[in-house]
């Protein structure tokens, strides 16, 4: 059994893992180790999904990848102490221009690149299932509507493969991947 401790110092999350029988994840646990919070979100309509092909993105995290939309909590000014749902609706209008109306939180995952420490995110995960608007290409996102079964997964981060399509399918995750240097997925925990 796994046992994890968290606790969040000025915004940031921290995480230890105390027992567990992964390799390197478990080494790589030992340390403390601080996560930047993060949202993500798919808009579902129908047998689609939005996606968004990332043109602009901080730290070099994932440009030119197709991933959901979000982006870190805290991150712009004056939203320093917002909340995970108040990051989301905020993400979410800065990077496709339309605004929330009902979402549900679907999970959380936790990324880990010992390579690029300054990566790592704990990301809440959501879908929203109503919207105020049309998904506009903005500087930084252009949205791309896929069906749900016919994810661009060789596009995508290699994590995406193992949880996306549950989050898409109404099934809530608890995870974290851990990440080589070569941006490849070598340990994963579902809780």
């Amino acid at each position: 059994m796994q046992y994890v401790h968290i606790h969040v110092f000025r915004g940031l999350i921290q995480l230890k893992l105390e027992r567990g029988n992964m390799k390197q994840l478990k080494s790589y646990l030992k340390s403390e180790i601080f996560f930047s919070p993060a949202v993500v979100c798919y808009l579902k309509k129908g047998n689609h999904v939005l996606l968004g092909l990332r043109k602009k993105v901080s730290l070099g995290l994932g440009e030119n990848l197709i991933a959901g939309i979000g982006g870190k909590v805290g991150d712009s000014p004056g939203f320093e102490d917002e909340t995970h749902e108040e990051a989301l609706i905020r993400e979410v209008h800065e990077e496709i221009e339309i605004q929330v109306l009902k979402y549900r939180r679907m999970g959380r995952v936790r990324f880990l690149f010992p390579h690029k420490p300054q990566w790592n995110q704990d990301v809440q995960v959501y879908v929203v299932n109503e919207w105020k608007g049309e998904p506009q290409e903005t500087d930084v996102i252009k949205p791309i509507w896929v069906e749900v079964g016919d994810l661009p997964i060789s596009q995508m981060w290699d994590d995406n493969t193992y949880w996306v399509p549950k989050v898409l399918l109404g099934e809530y995750v608890d995870a974290i991947f851990l990440y080589a240097d070569d941006n490849k997925v070598i340990e994963q925990i579902f809780y």
